[in-house]
Parts: C-alpha cells; sequence; structure tokens
C-alpha cells in the first residue's frame, strides 16, 4: 500500500485512546487465533482500523477461487444504517426498522453493484477508489505470499496520514496471515475438500512453521507503534511545537533527539550531550558539505533512517520538499528498530509543522504589507486591531509614519528588510510596508524625539550607505489619523530630496512655512513663486557665476543689517551696498517697501529649502 502524505487542510485526525487500542488489539489476536469465521476476522480487521484512524468500515471480501465474495457483518450498529454506501444499507436484513424507502433502497443497490464490480477488477493489490464528493475511499489487499485473499474496503472524510497508513497496511498484512490460517485449519478438517485449495497452495507452512509464527511479536510491535504514535500526536497538540515533539521521542528512545534545517542548521535538541554544531550540523564549505548533501540525496531516495556517523538521520519532508532532518544521537550504536521506527514516525509528525512555519514566514511580510496599504490608503476598519494583533503589532498605541527612498537600493524589498533589521536593533514595534517606489513604515511609541534621523542611521548601517531619505509626519492618536500622516511623510521626503542635503530625514514639522509643498499642486505654487520674484536674480547669478540671491537671502535674514550681513558674507560692507543697489536695478523691487520684503524672505527661504525651481 503506497504511503499517503500527512494532509495539509481539514482538522487533524482525533487521537485513538490507548486503552481502546489495546482491547482493540487483544480482540484481533482472538480472532487471529481462535476464529473460525472469515466474517469475524474481515469484519474484526476493520474494526481495528477504524479505532486506529481517521477510517470508517465500509465493506469486506473473501475471495474464493478467484472471486471475490462480499462478506457482510454479523451485527451492524443502528447507526451505521442511516450512512449511504454502508454494510448495514447494502443488506436490508440488518436494518433495525426493516423498512428501507424504495429510492434509498434502489440507489444503495447501485453503489453496491457499483463497488462489487470494483473489486472485480483488481488484481490482488490495494487501490484507491474514485467516488463522487472528494472521499477519500480504498481497497485493501489482504495478501499471504502470492495470493490475495480479500479486501477490506475503508473510507475516510480526510486523507489519512503516512503513519495511519502504515499501520493500516500492518493489520492488513495480519489478517493475510489470518486468514490463510483459517483456510489451512479448514484443509486440514476436512481433507476432502483440499482441492479447493490448491489455487495458492500448502498455507499452512512458512518460513518460521505456520502462518502464526511471530504474530506475538508483530502485535506487540503494534502496540508499541501506536504508543509512540499516540505519544507524538498528543505532543503535536499540545502547543509545545517542535520541542514537545522531540521531548516524546526522547522519552520513549532514551537517545538524545535533535532537529536541523535542510542547510545543515541546529533547530532544537532535546536530551544530553549537545554540541553545536554536531558532526552534521552547520553549512560548511568544501568536502563536508559535499558529504552532507551527498547524505540527503541517499536519505531521500530510500524509506527509513540512514546512519550519519553517530546520528540516525530521517529526511523532514512535505510533497517532495526536504525542510530539514530529525536525528537521535547514538554514538553506540544501540538503537533498535523500535527506536527508528520511533524516529521516522517523529519526522511524519514533524512535517507538517516545519511546513506550516515556512508558509507564515513567507506569508508574514505579504500579510504585513496589506495591512500597512490598508491603514494609509484610509481603507482600515475595526478589524485592522485584530490583524495587527495576530501579527504581534499593538495598533492602539500612538503611531508615526515614515516614508522612506534609497536609490542605492537594487530591490524595494531588500529596503524593507533592512527596515525591519534596523528596527529590531533599536527595539522598535514597526509595522512595514510599500507604496510605489517608497518603503513605508509605522511607527509605534509616544517617547520618539528623532525617529527618522534614529531610523536613517540604522538602515545606513543596514545597507553600508546613507544615499537614501527619510521624511515622518505627524503623530496619529489613532489609526483613522494614519492617512493624514502618510500625506505628511511624504511631503516631508519631497522636501528632503529637493533639499541642498538631499539625504538624511525631514520631519512635516520641521518644515514650518515649507509644509505647502510636498504635494504636486503645492510644489508648483512654491516654484511660480521662486519665479516670480527672484527668477531675474536667479538667471543672472547663472550667467555671470554671481551670488546675488545669498546676498539677499543673508540681508534679509539678518533683518537688513549691512553689518551681518558682511560678517556672514566674509565681504566688505560696501560690497554689500553695491550688490544690494544691483539687486534693486535687476528686480526693480523697492526693498525698503513692507511687503516686498516680505514676499522675498519668503522667496529666499523657499529656494534655501530647495533646489533650483523645476
Amino acid at each position: 500500500m503506497d504511503a499517503v502524505p500527512f494532509s495539509t487542510a481539514g482538522p487533524p485526525p482525533a487521537i485513538p485512546e490507548t486503552g481502546a487500542a489495546g482491547q482493540a488489539l487483544l480482540r484481533l489476536v482472538a480472532v487471529m487465533l481462535d476464529g473460525d469465521d472469515e466474517r469475524e476476522v474481515l469484519w474484526g480487521a476493520l474494526a481495528l482500523i477504524a479505532a486506529t484512524g481517521p477510517f470508517t468500515a465500509e465493506a469486506a471480501y473473501a475471495v474464493h477461487h478467484g472471486l471475490a465474495w462480499r462478506c457482510p457483518p454479523r451485527s451492524v450498529v443502528a447507526s451505521a444504517v442511516a450512512r449511504p454506501g454502508s454494510a448495514a444499507a447494502r443488506d436490508p436484513a440488518v436494518d433495525p426498522t426493516g423498512k428501507v424507502p424504495a429510492e434509498a433502497a434502489a440507489a444503495e443497490v447501485v453503489a453496491a453493484d457499483r463497488l462489487d464490480r470494483q473489486i472485480d477488477a483488481l488484481d490482488g493489490r490495494s487501490r484507491h477508489l474514485h467516488e463522487s464528493g472528494g472521499l477519500w475511499v480504498r481497497a485493501i489487499a489482504l495478501r499471504y505470499r502470492d495470493h490475495c485473499l480479500g479486501y477490506l474496503v475503508v473510507r475516510s472524510q480526510t486523507t489519512p496520514s503516512a503513519e495511519e497508513t502504515a499501520l493500516t497496511d500492518l493489520l492488513a498484512q495480519q489478517t493475510g496471515i489470518a486468514l490463510a490460517r483459517l483456510t489451512a485449519r479448514r484443509g486440514e478438517s476436512a481433507r476432502a475438500g483440499s482441492e479447493r485449495l490448491a489455487g495458492i497452495g500448502d498455507l499452512s507452512e512458512t518460513e518460521g512453521g505456520s502462518p502464526t509464527a511471530g504474530l506475538g511479536a508483530t502485535v506487540s510491535a503494534l502496540a508499541a507503534r501506536l504508543a509512540v504514535h499516540d505519544a507524538l500526536s498528543r505532543a503535536a497538540v499540545s502547543g509545545r511545537g517542535e520541542a514537545g515533539i522531540l521531548q516524546a521521542l526522547y522519552d520513549h528512545t532514551g537517545f538524545a533527539a535533535l532537529t536541523e534545517d535542510r542547510f545543515g542548521n541546529p533547530r532544537a535538541w532535546v536530551g544530553p550531550g549537545r554540541d553545536e554544531p554536531g558532526p552534521t550540523g552547520g553549512t560548511r564549505p568544501g568536502p563536508e558539505s559535499r558529504r552532507r548533501d551527498a547524505l540527503m540525496h541517499s536519505a531521500r531516495r530510500r524509506p527509513g533512517a540512514v546512519r550519519d556517523r553517530d546520528r540516525l538521520v530521517v529526511p523532514i519532508e512535505m510533497a517532495g520538499d526536504l525542510l530539514g532532518v530529525a536525528a537521535l544521537v547514538d554514538p553506540d550504536r544501540r538503537a533498535a528498530e523500535t527506536d527508528t521506527s520511533a524516529l521516522e514516525q517523529a519526522a511524519l509528525v514533524l512535517a507538517p509543522q516545519l511546513s506550516h512555519e515556512r508558509r507564515l514566514a513567507e506569508l508574514e511580510p505579504q500579510l504585513r504589507r496589506d495591512l500597512v496599504d490598508r491603514l494609509i490608503s484610509g481603507e482600515a476598519t475595526d478589524d485592522v486591531f485584530t490583524q495587527a494583533a495576530a501579527l504581534g503589532h499593538d495598533l492602539r498605541r500612538q503611531h508615526k509614519v515614515a516614508v522612506l527612498e534609497w536609490p542605492g537600493t537594487a530591490e524595494r524589498a531588500a529596503l524593507g528588510d533592512a527596515v525591519a533589521r534596523a528596527a529590531g536593533r533599536l527595539r522598535w514595534d514597526v509595522l512595514v510596508g510599500s507604496r510605489g517606489e517608497t518603503t513605508v513604515v509605522l511607527v509605534a511609541g509616544e517617547d520618539r524625539r528623532d525617529p527618522g534621523g534614529e531610523l536613517h542611521r540604522a538602515v545606513s548601517d543596514e545597507l553600508g550607505t546613507g544615499t537614501g531619505a527619510i521624511g515622518v509626519g505627524g503623530h496619529c492618536d489613532v489609526f483613522t489619523d494614519l492617512p493624514h500622516s502618510y500625506d505628511e511623510a511624504v511631503r516631508a521626503l519631497t522636501v528632503r530630496r529637493r533639499s541642498q542635503a538631499p539625504y538624511g530625514s525631514t520631519g512635516f514639522e520641521e518644515l514650518g512655512l515649507c509644509r505647502m509643498m510636498g504635494t504636486g499642486d503645492g510644489e508648483r505654487e512654491a516654484d511660480c513663486f521662486v519665479r516670480e520674484w527672484l527668477g531675474r536674480l536667479l538667471h543672472y547669478d547663472a550667467r555671470h557665476h554671481t551670488e546675488l540671491v545669498t546676498t539677499l537671502s543673508r540681508y534679509l535674514e539678518s533683518g537688513g543689517s549691512y553689518d551681518a550681513t558682511s560678517e556672514t558674507l566674509f565681504i566688505h560692507r560696501s560690497t554689500v551696498r553695491y550688490r544690494l543697489q544691483r539687486i534693486r536695478e535687476i528686480t526693480g523691487h523697492d526693498l525698503s517697501d513692507v511687503e516686498t520684503r516680505l514676499n522675498l524672505h519668503v522667496a529666499t527661504r523657499i529656494r534655501n529649502v530647495l533646489d533650483a525651481p523645476r
């Protein structure tokens, strides 16, 4: 029977109670050793299969002279009658009410006939049976030596795990032995009818003497596997994660248990003698790395554990994807088959957990980006509190929005990762997203005096270059203010990028008069205003390599003081007088007029913040 991979969807299968499984085992052993009816053997096996996994008994068939014959159970619980396609439904004689609606009865007869034809078409091997509704249905062949002695048909609402199908394989093997023993016993009691057994040969002997030789040991091994499976399953749902599963493995084997990622880096270790890195731990260059790659290739090509120096190693895989390895530390080579089996079961239990962890690692950045986009676009509703909490972020705290642009970064994702690492070093609680060519950061906290400056230094250290700009918006007490803070951050970033010092950070509250810039209309109005009042001077300076605009700016900043202007520009006082006179001549402005001086002062302030107007 082919191994079926772990199900990645739907609720986890119920964990069978150890006591119930043990009693069922005893009943099966009794049937195998003392039963004299095929139906008892077949339906006893079906009962045990149903007790050890998410299975429902569907039908049982005995094979005689190459033909499969349906074997109804001796008794059926009333609840089974209502299940479409069940054995009870197919046998009206076992209906407790004795009444079967005509349409339902006809449908059941059709379903039973279809299943009978499917079984007849089998070649003595286990096969999946396709049914409408997406149910998992399988016919399990009961074989002894080279002969098929019967079939068990089971169904499941979910895809069974590899461990559950492995237990089913073992039960099918033992059921085949029990049927062979029953057939041989009948042959011995009625030699006259021995021709009936000629088709399958002498089933009374095996390599060990009889079909039941070693049956007790097999059942004991099955009970041990069930116990390990029970412990690992309980550990998997206990909330203790990977360490809990390894603890269960250590408790059952006595050997230190560990896991590594697919590159050989340690993940978890339970038990004595931890060594970092171990014989297989850590990514290494050269021959050691090639040796480990060859080991993993070999381990994935054949089932079961492989030995790597002082360890037994089993790959942890999901859907053909290597997620890591599980290992037992066994330097003295004392591990028994039961220990190896426990390790293999642990790898199967760990596979969905590590796969889920990988999917979360891949999904979380996208969830953060989507959440940030909703918040800054104004589309967020009260459910964002729950989404943020699921990502470990408290959205009820005060926030500021920072917008970053780093031209030297090859990819936007690399800048986002650098911001996340920088925030981690600063111990900031942030949400990182993106909008267009910029990276957007929601910074939580009320006591950040200069978040932009700290973030710029930290990100520069991460990227190895400080050629980036950051704009920071105002405080937000509620999440509905975040779009406004984002707009402010964009305007502050725009002003910073157009300034004479384009690298660094600028907060919106630092802009002062320049707050009107940073948006499309604001920038156009600012440019027009600068051209209107300073355009002729800028053109003159550009043609004659003079500094009339700078002189005017220093003069107005000093409150109209010739002495202060000359000291600031390191020129003579008479030079200041000459330049101011040239400014009057070129512009035609009267510098003694209060309104004219105000407009010129504003224009020079804007020009000092920004580059030359576009």
